[in-house]
């Protein structure tokens, strides 16, 4: 195990470097130190329609089997940091949140793997380095706050994908919060939430924040140390999910981003995989800039405040189809549902390179063959606290060979 902190700038700033073994295994080792404090803030999952625990693990486990070709199958066609800076940074599930999740549930399902006793900590080392390369490449390439992770950010817990001119525009067209705006924004940041949640069988892979970034020049006197934290909510769009099929017609657009200005007296905190916490909790009364955009065709395009009422309607009615269509399966149908979403974070990425199509994107037989054993929420949770807040190790994860 590395002792000395390795060359930063090197490891977290140039593409082309190749981590060794040791730096990798500092890096993570920090990295799952971090992820292991934030599962154990919330260390049980509960859904009322979805067994969390069950499909947590059968996608971490699909994740360990399948992600290094599907990443070999996407790099063959384009490289992961052009990937990553083709379009926009933002308003897409090419983001922050699922880049970081190839790691972290990566590793995750080799660590249940190992407790499984299935494979060993000398398994796939060549596949181990593909996940963590694709990541490191594209993130270098998506963050411009020069880091790798945000428990290294400046300042600490933050993560910043935007600058420049797209940062600039995005600022130009924010507009004072009243009373009313602050309505608005609010319900319509509610309801959007509950749907991309609810597609995305209660997770969060459709919900990615980041920031803070200074507001700047509408910053004032009485709003000294303000800044901007942007939420990017997305929805299925091109029949990823079958789920939603007959449903996503119904909304207008699918991809969002909303633009919060805040005061300095707000905190942020942006943990390891791209969720924020606030204090004070209920941070958007203090709201002093808002805006919505849709990136649906590629570009930020702030929606009219007038058009935000429609729009929350029309995610108030796909929701309840959602809702009765997921009510009407049996538990197993919702759990296969739920791993395939956790296990299809990579579909994006495929989508962007054009390697679609070369990619089985269909469960391994070894994982489903698996639910009826992890189907039992007392083995699922007993499991998965051993791998995600291990009493023996400060990581999430043990060291790669």
């Amino acid at each position: 195990m590395m002792t000395d902190t390795p060359d930063l700038k090197q490891l977290y700033l140039d593409i082309d470097y190749t981590p060794t073994l040791e730096e990798w295994n500092w890096l993570f080792q920090r990295i799952g130190a971090a992820y292991k404090s934030e599962l154990g803030r919330r260390t049980v999952f509960e859904s009322e329609l979805f067994g969390m625990n069950t499909y947590i693990i059968m996608a971490h486990l699909e994740d360990y089997l399948r992600m290094p070709q599907r990443i070999r199958s996407i790099a063959a066609q384009m490289a992961p940091e052009d990937i990553a800076r083709a379009g926009l940074p933002i308003g897409t599930k090419k983001n922050f949140i699922c880049l970081v999740a190839m790691p972290l549930h990566y590793l995750a399902g080799r660590e249940l793997f190992i407790d499984l006793g299935e494979v060993d900590r000398s398994s796939d080392l060549d596949d181990h380095l593909e996940v963590l390369n694709f990541w490191r490449r594209a993130t270098i390439a998506l963050r411009t706050d020069g880091v790798l992770a945000n428990i290294d950010a400046d300042p600490k817990d933050s993560s910043r994908v935007l600058d420049g001119e797209p940062l600039a525009q995005l600022t130009d067209d924010l507009v004072p919060a009243d009373d009313e705006v602050r309505s608005l924004v609010r319900k319509f940041g509610a309801q959007l939430m509950s749907y991309c949640f609810l597609e995305n069988c209660d997770s969060r892979m459709a919900v990615c924040d980041t920031g803070p970034y200074p507001l700047g020049p509408i910053s004032s006197e009485k709003n000294r140390g303000g800044f901007l934290a942007l939420r990017e909510l997305t929805t299925d769009a091109m029949g990823d999910f079958p789920w939603t099929e007959g449903i996503r017609d119904l909304l207008p657009y699918h991809n969002f981003v909303i633009a919060y200005g805040l005061p300095g007296e707000v905190q942020m905190e942006n943990n390891i995989w791209g969720t924020a916490w606030f204090s004070p909790t209920e941070y958007l009364k203090q709201l002093t800039h808002a805006r919505v955009y849709v990136t649906d065709n590629g570009t930020l395009q702030a929606l009219p405040m007038a058009e935000l009422a429609d729009v929350t309607a029309a995610h108030r009615k796909a929701h309840k189809q959602l809702y009765l269509r997921f009510s009407q399966m049996s538990v197993r149908e919702r759990t296969i549902c739920a791993t395939q979403m956790y296990a299809w974070k990579l579909k994006s990425w495929a989508h962007a390179a054009g390697a679609f199509d070369d990619i089985d994107w269909g469960l391994s037989s070894r994982v489903t063959s698996m639910y009826e054993r992890l189907s039992d929420d007392d083995y699922a949770l007993q499991l998965l606290g051993g791998v995600f807040v291990p009493q023996s190790r400060d990581s999430v994860w043990g060291p790669i060979e």
